[in-house]
């Protein structure tokens, strides 16, 4: 994936604390990052910069393409109540022509198109007075769309969703992941999951980590499995024989327990033998916490520790 956006030791800190400090990471053209925090990480602050609607302290933000089309949709677009969706899609390309020197482009035909992608066709001569919050967002992204931008930058674009919504959504980010830089941030990590070609985590306002979601997982991963049973587990269970292994044992319900071992090295040897120790039967044996959302606290614990 070649680069389309740089950021460089990015800092803007506030007087009374939050903002950005020393941000560094890099952005691919054609997939999607994701920055994720807790809130008052940063996040929006960084995005800020990134649109070019406030100037860091330090630091810089580069494009591989001169004078890239960026358009930010924030987590709460807000409009004119009087205006039409078509009205505001349409405003928002005359926008981004007048700012890029362009002209020559069917408005109408483009806002219709943006309108339909994200949901809105049906509803495009509507007043958006009596919209929802979830019609709101999506006219927020259509009208960030309709310039078609390098970057497009989305905070929390599916906050206001239903799941019906949400899967619509993650469909259309898929779809211009594929097209142009995105960059999102989220707090449903499970649709980070999904979503990310690579993911910033920050914390207090710095980068705590990043990596894709598949090598943050393997670096936020301990050797503790879950293991059901289709019996009770008897209280006081004991592993016969494997005392000296440091395995850990802890009963969790009346038909599951958890197994903790040293390393994932010992568990390779040690976790089927202690399953079969138990002498019950086996319905199902996962990897404990093996999410995004358990990797983020626990990176972000680690670090605040």
């Amino acid at each position: 994936m070649s680069v389309a956006l740089i950021v460089d030791d990015l800092t803007l800190a506030y007087p009374r604390g939050g903002g950005i400090h020393g941000v560094t990471f890099t952005a691919a053209d054609r997939a999607v990052t994701a920055v994720i925090g807790a809130n008052g990480a940063g996040k929006t602050v960084l995005f800020s910069v990134v649109a070019g609607l406030c100037t860091p302290q330090a630091g810089a933000v580069a494009f591989a393409i001169e004078d890239a089309r960026v358009a930010y949709c924030p987590d709460i677009p807000q409009f004119e109540p009087w205006l039409t969706a078509s009205e505001v899609v349409q405003t928002s390309l005359a926008l981004a022509q007048r700012a890029t020197r362009t002209s020559g482009v069917d408005a109408t035909r483009r806002a219709a198109a943006a309108l339909d992608a994200c949901g809105l066709g049906a509803v495009a001569r509507r007043r958006i007075a009596d919209f929802s919050r979830g019609m709101l967002q999506r006219l927020g992204i259509a009208a960030a769309l309709v310039s078609d931008p390098e970057v497009l930058i989305l905070d929390e674009p599916q906050s206001a969703l239903d799941p019906v919504g949400r899967a619509d959504m993650r469909a259309l980010i898929l779809a211009e992941g594929k097209n142009r830089c995105v960059l999102l941030s989220s707090h449903l990590l499970s649709e980070v999951e999904l979503l990310a070609d690579h993911v910033v985590v920050l914390d207090k306002g710095a980068v705590v980590a990043n990596g894709t979601p598949a090598e943050l997982l393997r670096a936020g991963r301990r050797p503790v499995w879950t293991v059901r049973f289709n019996a009770p587990v008897p209280a006081g269970r004991t592993l016969p024989r494997l005392e000296d292994s440091h395995v850990g044992l802890a009963r969790e319900a009346a038909d599951t327990v958890t197994l903790t071992f040293p390393s994932f090295a010992e568990a390779a040897d040690r976790l089927l033998p202690c399953v079969q120790a138990l002498g019950l039967p086996v319905l199902e044996i996962t990897l404990r916490d093996d999410d995004l959302d358990s990797t983020f606290a626990r990176l972000v614990g680690e670090v605040s520790a």
